[in-house]
């Protein structure tokens, strides 16, 4: 449950970006696109295996990259991620391209690539969802590179065995395979090619935790009316429990084997449909199915099946109820041990905070971090998703830190919370209090709201925001995600932008802050689930699943109105009954 130690240096990030310049000239390319995700299009990819880092340096989970023939490398990085690239990069080889929150890096990117107007681009076939693709072809000529090309400019680090794909227990899961086949495939001549992993780990009730702070498992599927069939690498191990599951068939096969395959399945069903995410699926794999089905039985679903796993099922939801109370006691743990070794004159690093959580995660059961933590002292607090805590930052008794964590644990379904406190019992001075408790009034603004079924996302954003708009400040980053399998998921986001609607079941997060470069930042989260409310009909409500008390050295009760001093109480007084209250 450890950070990648896997580093590159400035001179190294320059060769790399030298390598592919010459290679683009001897190809006749003006323009390279770098994608920032591995063959599964995963968000959280290892730096090992993530081809933007070797021609940028920057660590961030999320940006795209430009490479044009001339000039620097453009990096396009959302609010989350400006102060942590400008730190990261080298700014003689790389322009920080910073993205605003109602525009999306793809739409920035695109737009710079009509100005540059290359006669012709590259862009690795087999990293590029074809969405992008479909994007990137309306604007120039593109030509298709994979990875065993690149390879031979850069040195590509190799990544490391698979851990064994294991069936997990009915007790974490809920439904059954073949009752989500019955919910999801429309007939026997209808399937869905599923090339989203937390889908995958979802629709087989299956984990690997193949990649860091991810539970599921590499692969790809044919899910079909009564069975699913799952390809894997060859050297992928699998776990005598999978048999356990009738409804799944796994095919540990080389890539190039898999278009055989799916043509003897065809073959068999007679598939007249097939339900493809062009935002989850490589520009390679559509080529192969395309071969298999033709594109007039190949139909585009814009997320997949995440619109049934991003609604819970009683089980899931009691499992997760339960990680959440487990990852409260963890947090809550840790502050206190950061405020105890203080008050006995220890010396704590941010880097002894980053362990001190994943020890106390480990002692409540976590078999791994569903992100890699964030642990900011002071100043660094402001850096959004500060991914790097330092063994030479030592906490001092007036800091405020912040401290973003998630676990999994057996059924590996994701936790996420974050908290900012004082990193001793003294109070904050008066700057903190004041953009502490403005953070606090969005939190419970949010997470009191009351809103129609359908409402979309953006609306909801609105509520978190308004008691920092009143006061003069703004967050750079969406209010909430969806959370599931994997702590980003999808079919739920709050954010300026979103027009996905609120549904109940969903589970969701409700995190604004606010971050002042050079002084701190604060950030406020808290995990709820969507529910119908119990008196106006047709309206949905948040009923929180994580309980950890907030810091009352820096909450200004004056700067609270009485509902949310009503909102504060209450829950506070549930904290303090399972023990994590702080007042």
């Amino acid at each position: 449950m450890g950070k990648s130690a896997f580093k590159l240096t400035q001179s190294e990030v320059a060769q790399n970006v030298e390598k592919l310049k010459g290679f683009m000239a001897k190809e006749g390319l003006e323009a390279f696109y770098v994608s920032s995700f591995d063959p599964y299009l995963n968000e959280y990819v290892p730096m090992e295996n993530c081809h933007r880092f070797y021609f940028t340096n920057f660590s961030g989970s999320v940006a795209e990259v430009l490479v044009p023939l001339k000039g620097r490398v453009k990096l396009y990085v959302d609010g989350r991620y400006w102060e942590q690239a400008d730190i990261q990069v080298d700014a003689n080889v790389v322009e920080v391209v910073k993205v605003r929150a109602n525009k999306g890096l793809g739409t920035e990117l695109l737009e710079d690539l009509e100005k540059l107007a290359p006669k012709k681009m590259g862009y690795e076939g087999d990293r590029t969802s074809l969405k992008f693709f479909q994007e990137l072809e309306k604007r120039c000529p593109l030509h298709g590179y994979f990875a065993q090309e690149l390879s031979t400019l850069v040195d590509f680090a190799k990544m490391p065995e698979l851990a064994p794909i294991k069936h997990i227990p009915k007790e974490f899961r809920g439904s059954d395979t073949k009752q989500k086949l019955e919910r999801a495939v429309k007939s026997s001549k209808h399937a869905y090619f599923v090339s989203a992993i937390d889908s995958l780990a979802w629709i087989t009730n299956s984990r690997g935790y193949h990649l860091p702070n991810l539970s599921s498992f590499l692969g790809k599927a044919l899910a079909t009316h009564d069975k699913v069939f799952v390809f894997v690498d060859k050297s992928t191990p699998l776990d005598d429990s999978v048999k356990e599951n009738t409804a799944c068939e796994f095919f540990q096969m080389e890539p190039e084997k898999v278009e055989e395959k799916l043509q003897e399945i065809q073959d068999q069903y007679g598939l007249q449909s097939v339900d493809i995410d062009p935002g989850m699926l490589n520009v390679l794999d559509f080529n192969m199915l395309n071969k298999v089905f033709g594109s007039e039985r190949l139909a585009e679903s814009s997320g997949g099946l995440v619109e049934f796993h991003s609604i819970k099922d009683p089980e899931e939801l009691a499992h997760m109820e339960d990680g959440f109370r487990r990852a409260d006691k963890a947090i809550y743990n840790t502050i206190k041990w950061v405020k105890e070794s203080l008050k006995a004159g220890e010396k704590v690093s941010e880097l002894d905070l980053y362990k001190q959580t994943t020890i106390k995660y480990q002692e409540q059961g976590a078999v791994e971090q569903s992100f890699g933590t964030i642990a900011g002292a002071g100043a660094n607090g402001s850096i959004i998703h500060y991914s790097e805590p330092k063994d030479d930052v030592i906490l001092k008794e007036d800091d405020m830190v912040l401290l973003d964590s998630g676990g999994y644990f057996e059924g590996g379904f994701a936790t996420d919370t974050t908290r900012t406190f004082m990193a001793s019992d003294k109070d904050g001075n008066d700057e903190f209090k004041k953009i502490y408790t403005l953070v606090l009034k969005g939190t419970l603004n949010c997470q009191s709201s009351i809103f129609p079924e359908g409402t979309p996302g953006k609306v909801v954003d609105g509520f978190a925001r308004l008691p920092l708009y009143r006061a003069g400040y703004d967050f750079r980053h969406g209010t909430g995600h969806g959370v599931g399998i994997h702590v980003h998921e999808g079919g739920a986001r709050i954010s300026p932008a979103s027009d996905v609607p609120m549904k109940e079941g969903q589970v969701v997060s409700i995190e604004p802050g606010i971050y002042v470069p050079g002084f701190g930042g604060v950030r406020l989260e808290n995990i709820a689930y969507v529910e119908k409310h119990p008196e106006h009909e047709g309206y949905l409500r948040f009923r929180p699943l994580v309980y950890i008390g907030f810091e009352p050295a820096l909450i200004e009760h004056n700067l609270l109105n009485d509902d949310e001093r009503m909102w504060l109480n209450e829950y506070e007084a549930e904290c303090s009954r399972r023990g994590t209250s702080f007042q």
